[in-house]
């Protein structure tokens, strides 16, 4: 017999509410503070911001790609939890306002935007990036990602919305449109999150470029993406409704395979990188592994090798912990707190190169920044199923048997 999805009286799941409430009575909380922090130390502050911003960008990214796959491979099982995804994704408009504070900010954040601060043989290189390391350039690339962004998360989002009200002939209309979307968006939102990486956080050290270093954001990125839809979803379902109903071991251990597979997929691209420098031994280049290899952050490098590869590719090896919604959710909140560490590990040395200088004014960053993007996804999520309940393929997900 074909399943069905439970009818809810209302038709958001039951805290989002809540998650509007208190996400922003964080975002509030942690913005004050950190605006406070910014008025006594400016470029400290700032690299807490860009910290806890590349930290929810990220994620979100990572989920609007994941929906975007899942239409280009017509992965049927993703359905059911596609709308969570979206909704991950809807955070997007409130990351373009919070986006202010680092262009406002580039002059004391980004040493290239001041050459005349850096040391003679720096400025050399600087002076031939000068076409691309422009201020007015860089503020103008940055709000043109952020622009493509929002409009393919602001195209996908809308046409599964109104999948809800259509008719079976429109719905399968809007199915076919989702993938044509989603395989230019693809390309579009690839692109344009390779270049931010470079802009926005490689460039903190003008000096250093790796071409891989994109992919290692996305997939570091796209990894926190899955562990919080792990979460969240495990969390969703225990509470009843329409995603305990639709969600089954079949559709958790499809993602946590996938979710094995970028534990891999990260650790690849991290061991590439440094492999590659390692072998060509040239000093511009090691100088960036040299700062987050030795002291704090080489122990700070070592936790999030162990916590974002090792543990959870062992935990995720078994297949009966792969399709255990709790295992699932607590694995997730771990990698996402690892995904927390990594970009810290990426970002902060820059400006602390001698070692670890914990500031409270990292925790006001990220709790302002996670607090208002959580905020504005759950205000977005509601008055809408939890379920895109007119997709076409709907019932099929939630047949879903994992080969």
């Amino acid at each position: 017999m074909t399943p069905r999805i439970r009818e809810r009286p209302a038709s958001t799941p039951p805290d989002t509410g809540k998650l509007v409430r208190y996400g922003g009575i964080a975002g509030i909380v942690g913005l004050v503070a950190w605006g406070i922090g910014a008025a006594i130390d400016p470029r400290r502050a700032l690299g807490a911001y860009l910290f806890g911003y590349a930290t929810v960008l990220t994620v979100a990214l990572g989920a609007l790609i994941q929906v975007m796959i899942s239409h280009v491979t017509a992965a049927r099982w993703f359905t059911v939890l596609r709308r969570l995804a979206l909704d991950v994704a809807g955070a997007m408009p409130a990351l373009l306002v919070l986006a202010i504070p680092i262009l406002a900010g580039v002059h004391a954040l980004y040493p290239w935007a001041v050459p005349a601060s850096l040391p003679p043989a720096t400025r050399v290189l600087v002076a031939r990036k000068h076409g691309w390391l422009a201020p007015g350039f860089f503020i103008a690339r940055a709000l043109f990602y952020l622009l493509v962004w929002i409009v393919v998360g602001v195209t996908l989002r809308r046409a599964s919305l109104r999948q809800d009200a259509a008719t079976p002939e429109r719905a399968a209309a809007l199915a076919r449109r989702d993938r044509r979307t989603s395989a230019i968006g693809l390309i579009a939102v690839g692109l344009t999150l390779t270049f931010a990486a470079f802009d926005w956080l490689m460039s903190l050290e003008p000096a250093w470029y790796s071409t891989i270093y994109g992919v290692y954001v996305f997939a570091g990125g796209y990894l926190a993406a899955l562990a919080l839809m792990a979460t969240v979803g495990w969390l969703a379902s225990r509470r009843g409704g329409a995603l305990d109903d639709a969600v089954t071991p079949e559709h958790v251990g499809a993602l946590g395979k996938l979710l094995l597979t970028f534990v891999i997929f990260w650790a690849y691209i991290a061991f590439s990188q440094y492999l590659i420098i390692w072998i060509g031994d040239l000093p511009g280049d090691v100088s960036w592994y040299v700062v987050r290899t030795r002291g704090g952050w080489g122990a700070l490098a070592l936790v999030v090798a162990a916590g974002q590869f090792a543990i959870p590719f062992l935990l995720l090896l078994p297949r009966a912990l792969k399709r255990h919604p709790a295992v699932l959710g607590a694995l997730g909140a771990w990698l996402l707190a690892m995904h927390v560490l990594d970009v810290y590990w990426l970002v902060l040395p820059a400006l602390d190169p001698a070692g670890i200088r914990a500031s409270w004014l990292d925790v006001a960053a990220l709790l302002g920044i996670g607090g208002a993007a959580t905020a504005t996804a759950a205000w977005r999520a509601r008055g809408h199923p939890p379920l895109p309940v007119r997709d076409p393929y709907v019932e099929q997900s939630m047949r879903y048997v994992e080969p």
